[in-house]
């Protein structure tokens, strides 16, 4: 295991760090952007190729200039940026603690590992690396029946699977989601992730305060919107944090509170916060174990897949954000980078974590994109949890809630999943890449592989969905394929 640990290293050190701008201030809606390798369109005959649409993801709106080399964020934009992205990460941090069952601190500390170890390591700049649902969902189905003992030699298996996917350097076959998987992976999430302020509401109604609760997060939710139309200067999801939480307490409103959400003493700060390392010995023993390996072994493939997925993809946000593609080993870089972060963070007594599309998706939105936003976050988590817990502790839960609707709703891919509706009843005003007509029956596939992806990805497993969606969509379309080689042709529109 060091063996890898240190060849990550020798490859991170080896690999060039490629410097990328973002263009902050404007929304972002979700999508991707994923290139069909055009060398094997030059390999395929041409009634032999099959049509599978690149992903593309709009992070720039269509009245907005792409971003130059001159629109690197400054130090301030991202210092800025990077504290909005750790006050929006603070309670799902805590709300994956309680999931996996341990400590609220230990969330914190596993998105400050991340946020650090991803940037100084050469991840893409402008992603946000830390605490992730889709990452302790699989996780607490294994520690609620076998105990929390289990999560740190899961978290390190995961790590190391990582590792070996960077350094295999496999990262290109995230090439193989196609815009609508895509679209579908994206749908699903952000559902999930707006429900997830459900548990807010339901506590606030149970406690006679859902009206006060929705009038503040409609009120954090309405800043976030508009206050860019007026001025960019500052974030506008901080001020909205802001200006929530201290209107409700002004009004003396019965709104919960981090701190009120939390056990006692957890937002008292000081060094008694910071992590410790875990029992070696215990760690040792369990990685020396067959059974213990095949105990945790199901859950960190799962980990493993959706990480990887995840922290691919929110890179590609970015490329679509400052429209610049990434150099070809920046991929390579993200997943060994995550793979180190989280084998410091398991070692740390943490679960690590992923690229987080919706947290990464803020970042510009609120003025960041550069390494040092990245930094910021991790930096302001790790100050908040020591100096300034006492003041975290009284942020709105409510406050909170409509950060997250706001990325949540920014998560969704809204203009891709319309464009699939509208590319199958009219074909002809959505060509393809090469400007000529798709058959409707292709653009058929490519609508039932993002329906099916949204579905499983939101009712089932988010990796599933994704490995769902690339299979039928490839299968379907190579059957078609097949069948207008066999017909003599290329397939008409119907």
């Amino acid at each position: 295991m060091m063996k890898i640990f240190k060849l990550q290293l020798i490859l991170l050190s080896a690999c060039r760090i490629s410097a990328f701008t973002t263009h902050g201030g404007h929304r972002a809606n979700v999508r991707a952007k994923l290139v069909v390798s055009s060398r094997q369109a030059r390999i395929s005959p041409p009634h032999t190729r099959q049509h599978v649409s690149p992903v593309r993801m709009v992070g720039v709106p269509s009245d907005a200039s792409p971003a130059s080399t001159n629109d690197k964020p400054s130090l301030l934009q991202d210092t800025l940026a990077g504290l909005t992205v750790a006050f929006s990460l603070l309670s799902k941090a805590i709300a994956c603690s309680a999931i996996v069952g341990v400590n609220p601190l230990v969330g914190l500390w596993s998105s400050v590992v991340m946020g650090i170890t991803a940037p100084l390591l050469g991840a893409r700049e402008g992603v946000i690396s830390g605490t992730a649902a889709v990452v302790v969902v699989p996780l607490s189905a294994l520690t609620q029946v076998h105990g929390v003992e289990y999560m740190t030699p899961c978290i390190l298996v995961s790590a190391v699977m990582q590792g070996l996917f960077g350094v295999f350097r496999l990262a290109k076959t995230a090439d193989l989601v196609s815009e609508q998987v895509l679209s579908g992976f994206l749908n699903g999430l952000g559902l999930i992730l707006l429900l997830s302020q459900a548990s807010v509401f339901k506590a606030a109604a149970a406690a006679g305060a859902l009206i006060p609760a929705l009038s503040m997060a409609t009120l954090c939710f309405t800043i976030v919107q508009l206050l860019p139309r007026f001025t960019k200067s500052v974030p506008s999801s901080l001020v909205g944090l802001i200006v929530a939480t201290y209107l409700g307490a002004a009004l003396k409103l019965p709104l919960a509170t981090l701190a009120s959400s939390a056990a006692e003493g957890t937002f008292s700060g000081g060094l008694s916060a910071l992590p410790s390392l875990v029992d070696l010995g215990l760690l040792q023993n369990q990685l020396k174990s067959p059974a213990a390996l095949k105990l945790v072994m199901p859950a960190a493939v799962s980990i493993m897949i959706i990480a990887l997925v995840e922290t691919l993809l929110a890179g590609k946000v970015v490329d679509d954000m400052t429209r610049k593609q990434q150099e070809d080993d920046v991929p390579t870089r993200s997943v060994l980078a995550m793979s180190t972060g989280n084998i410091l963070s398991s070692l740390l007594g943490g679960f690590g974590g992923c690229g987080l599309i919706p947290q990464t998706v803020l970042n510009p939105k609120s003025g960041g994109g550069g390494a040092f936003s990245s930094i910021s976050y991790a930096v302001a988590m790790g100050l908040f949890v020591v100096a300034f817990a006492p003041l975290v502790g009284q942020i709105s839960q409510a406050a909170l809630a409509g950060i997250m609707v706001t990325v949540a709703y920014d998560t969704v891919a809204w203009s891709s999943s319309a464009n699939a509706i509208k590319s199958v009843l009219n074909p002809s005003k959505y060509p393809g890449n090469d400007g000529k007509t798709v058959a409707r029956s292709e653009r058929v596939i490519e609508l039932l592989a993002l329906i099916i992806s949204s579905w499983i990805c939101y009712f089932g497993n988010l990796a599933v969905g994704i490995v769902a969606g690339v299979v039928f969509q490839r299968g379907m379309l190579s059957i078609f394929r097949r069948l207008g080689s066999r017909a003599g042709g290329k397939l008409e529109a119907v």
